[in-house]
């Protein structure tokens, strides 16, 4: 059995993405963050590791995210179709669906989402520009993530283009050291995420997060003036969404 509550233009729901998503009707966009299933169980390098001049870390780098992020590889594969399919039949005719993913995997969505009317459309790249260190030296600093967008059917997808010098596939922000906001251990900037959001809907759109965290997607969203609904399983993140996006509710709409 599911919680739901409804904070102003937000819907939220506490329980498992795949029941619910057929649940909530047609949207106009989609932005999801799942699990990538890279999880390390127990590697935490701490944070003395970290003491430098050139380099200073608040906190030790966790790479064991819980069990949500440690799937067995067809498991997870099988259940990354799952939800998927489900996110594209209720995405409306037009609409983008935007999903963060491993970079070992990431078109492994396009080629799933083709058999659902979905077009890939490009990859993002988000650079972070204060990754974690490499004392080791043994490879790249590991300071990209990537986004893959897709768009549904064959009419004009919703794309509000900006400025030239603002429609770079790239993206550049801290990593979470320097904009966190909660303790959830993979919370994404909400200037990237507002960005996205501009580009992808109009105001009143609806916006799904099928497994939402701490609720940024959502909190962009309400001062975006768009309709938003966020599913999280785990309840203490699902909590602090719901007060987050509670905030953002009070403090009211931004000027866009």
């Amino acid at each position: 059995m599911s919680e739901k509550i409804i904070i102003g233009n937000a819907t939220l729901y506490h329980g498992d993405c795949l029941e619910i998503i057929p649940q909530v009707g047609e949207v106009d966009l989609i932005l999801a963050d799942p699990p990538y299933n890279i999880s390390q169980k127990g590697r935490i390098d701490r944070r003395d590791e970290f003491d430098s001049p050139i380099m200073r870390r608040k906190k030790s780098v966790n790479y064991d995210f819980g069990e949500w992020d440690i799937k067995e590889r067809g498991e997870f594969l099988n259940w990354t179709n799952l939800w998927l399919k489900e996110c594209c039949q209720i995405l409306k005719e037009g609409g983008a669906i935007l999903s963060f993913f491993s970079k070992e995997d990431i078109s492994y969505l396009g080629w799933q989402s083709m058999a659902h009317n979905i077009r890939t459309r490009t990859i993002l790249t988000w650079h972070k520009t204060n990754p974690v260190p490499s004392f080791r030296k043994v490879n790249y600093l590991s300071s990209c993530e990537f986004i893959w967008v897709g768009s549904k059917g064959q009419k004009a997808w919703t794309f509000n283009f900006g400025r030239q010098k603002d429609m770079h596939n790239f993206f550049e922000t801290e990593n979470s050291s320097g904009y966190g906001e909660t303790e959830h251990p993979t919370e994404k900037p909400i200037s990237l995420l507002s960005r996205l959001i501009k580009t992808h809907s109009n105001r009143g759109d609806a916006i799904l997060d099928p497994m939402c965290g701490s609720g940024t997607t959502g909190v962009a969203a309400v001062q975006m003036d768009r309709k938003f609904i966020g599913i999280e399983i785990n309840k203490a993140y699902f909590d602090i969404a719901c007060k987050r996006i509670e905030d953002a509710q009070r403090q009211g709409k931004l000027a866009i």
